[in-house]
């Protein structure tokens, strides 16, 4: 089946601001500005997600209201918290934040 994934997702939306962004999200981890806090956020702003090894794998674009919008399995727009991604329906954090970029 066709489909699109986090770092895919991100990449588009930017494309279609004018900003390039790498296909992966690792990659588009190196660009932009660090955020110390998640409160620093804005919308549009890029959240980064790791695994167990500390590797970023997951991606998603901050809106307003402690919400994301990301690509996992599907193009979802679920809670954000300092923890991470918080999956209603499945009652649990699903991703684990690493870090916040400032990248336009």
């Amino acid at each position: 089946p066709l489909g699109i994934d986090c770092s895919g997702y991100t990449q588009m939306v930017y494309r279609l601001t004018g900003y390039p962004l790498p296909r992966d999200s690792a990659e588009q981890a190196r660009h932009g500005i660090t955020l110390s806090f998640i409160e620093e956020s804005e919308p549009g702003d890029l959240a980064f997600f790791d695994n167990e090894e500390g590797i970023i794998t997951h991606v998603g674009i901050i809106l307003s209201d402690n919400y994301i919008i990301h690509a996992s399995g599907k193009v979802r727009l679920d809670r954000l918290d300092q923890t991470g991604i918080f999956n209603a329906e499945k009652g649990m954090h699903t991703h684990k934040l690493r870090v916040i970029k400032k990248v336009i």
